[in-house]
């Protein structure tokens, strides 16, 4: 499959119908300090909170909350889109042997097993690493996610659930705010593959997350062309020439959070006249954060309907071919958030009437792995609260729009 576009590596991905959900499943407890503990990553995809996401709880013998399981069975969602993402950890046994502390696997093959992929976010941590001048760190802990998705045997393809790449979270909005960060990451991507002997239909699409901010007089693409002209500039990435690059990998992911009209003109118009006016072929996009807050829409009936609106302006297809679809955000309201940020989301905590999921609200028990003063990684026992949550009324519209 030499050469393929970026809508065709999309396609082979199953990730060119998009129904997604921005996914966050912080525990009610959660505070985002990134001070050292339970949860100083905010990384929630992994072994360590498998009974949020999980199915079934095999340490208590309750059932899980299993958020994954609801979300593709209540509202057709097909797509799970992530944010922190820890690099996998693992302490080597005297035998030689190595036991897995933090890993992804089970959840991406979760995701798989229920008809779903996800992405694989090179988070912000990564970025800030890269804004204080921190260049080795950064790759090696890009290349250890790498090498957790692609493993270490022969044969490299990813792991089943892998949808595409995710480079930072709207990058021009954090840290140094700097597009060459972006290239970075894309350069490295790339040249793993060709060192490991990743084949070319086995490289998964490489998303790159923009807020919806008006830059060369577009909203969020002038973020993208920016990082399109230092990729030009660089003029190989990997085995890629630039330009092959941009053609075959990249996909355009923004965030808005407008009234429906104006998001059917943004595709329908303005977004493919940008790329013809600069002479650009249009990447495929989609959009990783679609909603409204309450402050936006009045009340959250009002919210609900304009999502309902929002999704039906976004339908994998559009803008000439090139839409993959949406992901709703977010899966839940953070109650350790302030404003407006505070609003966003499907669900609530409290009981729910649509799931069941735990029969009853416990702690449970895990634990995470630290970082010792004799260089060596050991395991702190802990628990986090897996509860109940209740329906808003976004939830019902995600349901008329995706599973009715």
């Amino acid at each position: 499959m030499a050469g393929m576009t970026a809508l065709e590596r999309c396609r082979r991905f199953n990730v060119a119908d998009i129904r997604g959900l921005a996914y966050m499943p912080a525990p009610s407890d959660y505070t985002p300090t990134g001070t050292p503990g339970l949860y100083e990553t905010s990384d929630f995809y992994n072994n360590v909170f498998a009974e949020l996401w999980g199915p079934a709880s095999l340490a208590s013998g309750l059932p899980g909350r299993a958020d994954l399981l609801r979300f593709r069975r209540r509202l057709g969602v097909n797509f799970i889109h992530c944010y922190d993402w820890a690099a996998p950890i693992a302490r080597t046994a005297a035998s030689g042997q190595e036991h897995a502390l933090l890993e992804h696997v089970g959840f991406l093959q979760a995701c798989h097993e229920l008809g779903m992929a996800a992405t694989i976010p090179v988070s912000n941590y990564t970025m800030d690493l890269l804004s204080q001048g921190k260049t080795n760190a950064a790759r090696d802990n890009l290349e250890r996610i790498t090498e957790e998705i692609y493993g270490r045997g022969a044969i490299k393809s990813p792991v089943p659930g892998a949808g595409m790449w995710k480079i930072f979270n709207e990058y021009e909005l954090n840290f140094d705010r700097s597009a060459r960060h972006v290239v970075s990451i894309m350069s490295w991507i790339a040249e793993w593959e060709e060192a490991h002997g990743v084949s070319e239909d086995n490289r998964l699409p490489v998303m790159i997350s923009t807020s919806f901010a008006m830059k060369d007089g577009i909203e969020g693409a002038g973020a993208l062309e920016q990082v399109r002209g230092l990729l030009l500039r660089q003029g190989r990435i990997g085995p890629y020439d630039a330009a092959s690059f941009w053609k075959e990998r990249i996909v355009f992911a923004t965030n808005p959070q407008n009234p429906a009209p104006d998001i059917r003109d943004y595709l329908v118009r303005r977004l493919p006249a940008y790329w013809q006016r600069h002479g650009i072929p249009m990447p495929p996009v989609m959009f990783t954060e679609l909603g409204s807050s309450i402050q936006q829409a009045g009340d959250e009936e009002q919210q609900a309907r304009q999502l309902s609106e929002q999704i039906a302006a976004s339908k994998p297809g559009g803008s000439r071919g090139m839409m993959l679809g949406a992901c709703v955000f977010l899966n839940e309201e953070r109650p350790w958030e302030h404003g407006a940020e505070r609003t966003f989301g499907l669900l609530r905590f409290g009981r729910d009437s649509d799931w069941g999921r735990p029969s009853r609200n416990y702690r449970a028990g895990t634990k995470y792995p630290v970082w010792d003063s004799n260089g060596r990684w050991w395991q702190q026992t802990a628990n986090y609260p897996v509860e109940q949550q209740a329906e808003k009324p976004a939830y019902q519209a995600v349901v008329d729009a995706w599973k009715s």
